[in-house]
């Protein structure tokens, strides 16, 4: 028969597990856009973008790695929510809140920065 304690270990366990699993989905969002981002950088600067030519498109990358870098956080931030969740210590709490804070806080400022650059894109 199980504890109470005993299940609520199993279950932080599978919410670490799960944490895991969502914080690697977010790195492999931001390095899939950053792949991508890299060959289109590589096509603009093959095709003088940046050299002798117009910056427009080098711009159109820098935001398109940015929306990758940003929905590579917003996981990241779902898997700290998780953390936060089953830490049991004080120490653990506050690493995972300040880590939440900043990740917040580049996510906030780099949504804001990409709305302000497609403005200025269109």
């Amino acid at each position: 028969m199980l504890s109470a304690e005993g299940v609520l270990g199993q279950v932080g366990d599978a919410l670490e597990w799960l944490a895991l699993g969502i914080d690697l989905i977010g790195v492999v969002i931001v390095l899939f856009g950053f792949a991508v981002s890299l060959i289109n950088l590589i096509r603009c600067l093959a095709r003088g973008v940046g050299l002798t030519k117009d910056m427009s498109d080098l711009q159109h990358v820098r935001l398109q790695l940015g929306r990758y870098i940003l929905v590579g956080i917003e996981f990241m931030i779902a898997s700290d929510i998780i953390h936060t969740v089953v830490t049991r210590e004080l120490t653990d709490l506050a690493f995972v809140a300040a880590l939440v804070a900043i990740r917040t806080a580049i996510s906030f400022f780099l949504g804001k920065e990409l709305v302000e650059a497609s403005r200025g894109d269109g």
